[in-house]
C-alpha cells in the first residue's frame, strides 16, 4: 500500500509539481528505447535485405510470397507495440500515479505498460491497436505514437480521391466515421490500463461514459485544449517569433556569405560570428524550450483527460494529494538544466562553425511531373517545351503500349479523365487512339514524337507504366532509343521493380530508376540509378544510404510550399513536381536567404 500525506492541493498546484517529474519520464523514456530500438531496427533491416534487396512496394508481390513476410511483420508488431508502451500505457499510468498521489518511476510505469499490453491480444484490442497507428495520424482524434505521428495518405492517392466525386464523399466519410470512433471510444485505454477490463469491456464502458457525460467532457477537453494553445502561443512568442524578429532586423546590417577566418578576426568578422552564434541560440535552443513546453503541455492534456476518467467512474477527489518527496525533484530539475545547457552548446557551436555545416547554394534539380506540370496540357509536347523554357532538368512521362505494339504517352489505366474514352491502351489500336482528343485539342503523344522534342534539350523520365509495363516494353523502348541515338537522355523508371531490374541487369548503359512510396531495409541495394521515393519515404538516413552507395536520390510528387522548402534545401537530387513556378520561386529565395533563415531551414524537425 502506498503511503499517503495528510495535505491537499487543487489540480493546478499538481501540475506544477509534477512538471519536473513529467520531463524526466519522458527523457529517460527516450533513452532507455534507444538501444532496443537500434535492435529491432538491425532486425527488420536483416530481414528485409535477406534476399539481397530491400522491401519497397515496387517489389512488394515477392516479399509477400516469400518467408520474410511473417518475419518482418513479427518484427515490425513488436517495434510497434514497443512504441505504444512507451509512449502511451506508460504515459497513462505515469498520470494515473500522479493524480493518485503514489510513487512513480520510469522502470515501473514502463513494467505495467508492458504487462498490459498482453490484454490487447484479441480482435477488438487489435483493432484499437491498429486504430492507434493508422487512425489517429489521419483523423487526429486519440492517442498517437511519434513512429507513425507524421503518417499521411500519399499525394498520388489523394489526388486520385479528390478528383473523382464518389471517391471524395467517401473519404470524408470514412474520416468522419474514424473520428467518430475515436471519440466515443476513447476511454478504452484506460478501462484496459488502469481497471484491468479486456477490451470488450472497456469498449462498452466508454461508450457509455461519453454518453452520460458528453457536455461535462466537452467541456472540459476544451478548456484544457485552449490552456495548451494559449501556453503554447506565448511559448513560440517568446522563444521563436520575437527573437526569430529581432535577428531579422538585425541580419540587414551584417554581410551576407562573408567568410569568417577564426583566428584573424576583424570587426566585421566578429560581428557576423555574433550574429552567426544568436541565430543558432534562437533556432537551436529556443525550438529546444518549444519543444519541451509542447511536450509538458501533451502531458498535461494526458493528465486531464485521466482526471476525467476517474471523475466519471467516482475516483475523483476534492482535492489533491501532494507528490511523494521520493520523486528526487531537486535532482529532475538540475538534470533538465544540464540538458538545456548542451542543447545551448550545440548552437554556439553551429554558429561557429557554420561555414563548414551550412552548403547555402541550392543544388537540387528539378523534373517536371507528366511533362510540364500544371504549366501545360498533362503528358503533351507543350509539356516539354514549358519544362525545357524553365530551366528543368528533366520531363516525367507516362508510356503505355497499344493493342498493336506501339508506345502512347497516358497516364491514367483508361482514356476517360483526360479523352472521355472508357477503353484502356492495350484495347486500342494506334490509329484509334490519334482520333482521341482531350478539352484542348490534344491526341496522346507516341513516345517518339517526345523524343524528337527533348533530344538535346532536357532529360526524358519514361515511367514503363500500368498491365503493359513488362519486359518487353523494355525491349522495345531500348531499341526505339537506340536507333535515336537517345540512350544518354533518358532514364526508364516504373513501380515494377522486375521491370527495371530487368533493365538495368540487361541493358546497364541506360539509367534506371524505382519508384517506391514506402520501404523497408537498405534501398541503395535495389538493381538501378535512382531511388525516387514518395515525401514520407525520404528519411534523411536513407538518402545518405543512396548517396554512400553511388546512387541518386529523387522525391515525387513534391507539390506543396513546405514541401518544396523543405527538399529543395536538403541533400535530395532531384524533385518531381507539378508546380514549376513555386519550385523556381523558392530555388530562387532559398539562394538568397540569410544565415538565420538558412539555420531554420536545416533545423526544422530538429526537435520533432
Amino acid at each position: 500500500m502506498e503511503k499517503k500525506t495528510g495535505r491537499r492541493i487543487s489540480f493546478g498546484r499538481l501540475v506544477f509539481e509534477a512538471l519536473p517529474e513529467m520531463w524526466s519520464f519522458h527523457l529517460l523514456a527516450t533513452l532507455l528505447m534507444v538501444v532496443p530500438e537500434m535492435i529491432l531496427r538491425g532486425l527488420i533491416d536483416t530481414v528485409s535485405t535477406a534476399d539481397g534487396t530491400a522491401v519497397t512496394t515496387a517489389n512488394l508481390k515477392s516479399f509477400l510470397l516469400s518467408w520474410r513476410m511473417p518475419a518482418f511483420l513479427v518484427l515490425e508488431t513488436i517495434l510497434i507495440a514497443l512504441y505504444i508502451v512507451m509512449e502511451i500505457f506508460a504515459q497513462i499510468h505515469l498520470a494515473d500515479d500522479i493524480l493518485s498521489g503514489k510513487r512513480s518511476s520510469v522502470s515501473q510505469e514502463i513494467r505495467k505498460g508492458a504487462q498490459s499490453i498482453l490484454r490487447f491480444l484479441n480482435p477488438i484490442g487489435f483493432l484499437t491497436l491498429l486504430y492507434i497507428f493508422i487512425a489517429v495520424p489521419i483523423c487526429g482524434i486519440g492517442f498517437s505514437i511519434s513512429l507513425t505521428s507524421a503518417f499521411y495518405i500519399p499525394n498520388f492517392i489523394t489526388e486520385v480521391i479528390f478528383s473523382t466525386p464518389l471517391y471524395t464523399v467517401l473519404y470524408v466519410a470514412v474520416i468522419l466515421l474514424l473520428a467518430w470512433a475515436g471519440y466515443r471510444y476513447c476511454f478504452i485505454l484506460h478501462g484496459v490500463l488502469l481497471d484491468k477490463k479486456t477490451p470488450g469491456e472497456a469498449r462498452k464502458d466508454s461508450s457509455a461514459i461519453v454518453r452520460r457525460n458528453r457536455w461535462d467532457f466537452l467541456k472540459s477537453m476544451a478548456s484544457a485544449f485552449l490552456a495548451v494553445l494559449l501556453i503554447e502561443g506565448v511559448a513560440a512568442l517568446l522563444l521563436k517569433v520575437l527573437p526569430l524578429a529581432w535577428l531579422t532586423v538585425e541580419g540587414e546590417n551584417i554581410p551576407q556569405h562573408y567568410h569568417v577566418v577564426l583566428s584573424a578576426l576583424d570587426e566585421t568578422g566578429k560581428a557576423v560570428l555574433t550574429y552567426r552564434i544568436l541565430c543558432g541560440i534562437a533556432v537551436l535552443t529556443g525550438g529546444y524550450l518549444a519543444s519541451i513546453v509542447g511536450l509538458l503541455c501533451g502531458a498535461y492534456v494526458m493528465l486531464q483527460f485521466t482526471r476525467c476518467y476517474l471523475r466519471y467512474t467516482g475516483r475523483e477527489p476534492a482535492d489533491w494529494p501532494v507528490r511523494p518527496k521520493q520523486v528526487r525533484y531537486t535532482g529532475k530539475v538540475i538534470a533538465s538544466f544540464a540538458v538545456f545547457f548542451l542543447v545551448l552548446l550545440l548552437s554556439v557551436t553551429a554558429g561557429v562553425a557554420y561555414e563548414k555545416i551550412f552548403e547555402e547554394e541550392v543544388k537540387t534539380r528539378i523534373i517536371a511531373h507528366r511533362a510540364g506540370g500544371n504549366s501545360a496540357p498533362e503528358n503533351s509536347l507543350q509539356g516539354l517545351e514549358v519544362a525545357a523554357e524553365q530551366g528543368c532538368w528533366g520531363s516525367e512521362i507516362d508510356v503505355q503500349r497499344t493493342a498493336d505494339g506501339y508506345y502512347i504517352i497516358n497516364h491514367d489505366n483508361s482514356f476517360r479523365r483526360l479523352y472521355g474514352d472508357l477503353h484502356s491502351p492495350q484495347e486500342l489500336e494506334l490509329e484509334e487512339i490519334r482520333r482521341l482528343k482531350d478539352e484542348n485539342g490534344l491526341c496522346p503523344a507516341t513516345i517518339e514524337e517526345m523524343l524528337k522534342a527533348v533530344r538535346g534539350k532536357e532529360l526524358l523520365f519514361i515511367e514503363l507504366k500500368g498491365a503493359t509495363a513488362d519486359t518487353q516494353m523494355v525491349d522495345d523502348l531500348v531499341k526505339i532509343i537506340r536507333e535515336m541515338g537517345m540512350t544518354e537522355e533518358v532514364a526508364l523508371i516504373s513501380l515494377e521493380y522486375p521491370v527495371i531490374d530487368y533493365a538495368e541487369t540487361y541493358y546497364p548503359e541506360f539509367l534506371t530508376g524505382t519508384l517506391f512510396f514506402a520501404g523497408s531495409g537498405d534501398v541503395s541495394k535495389l538493381n538501378c540509378d535512382l531511388l525516387i521515393m514518395e515525401e514520407e519515404a525520404a528519411s534523411y538516413e536513407r538518402i545518405s544510404r543512396i548517396h554512400n552507395a553511388g546512387k541518386q536520390a529523387i522525391v515525387w510528387t513534391v507539390n506543396t510550399e513546405s514541401g518544396m522548402r523543405r527538399f529543395l534545401s536538403s541533400e535530395i537530387d532531384a524533385v518531381i513536381t507539378d508546380e514549376l513556378p513555386l519550385a523556381e520561386r523558392i530555388r530562387k529565395e532559398l539562394n538568397d536567404r540569410d544565415e538565420l533563415t538558412v539555420m531554420r531551414d536545416r533545423f526544422a524537425d530538429a526537435w520533432d
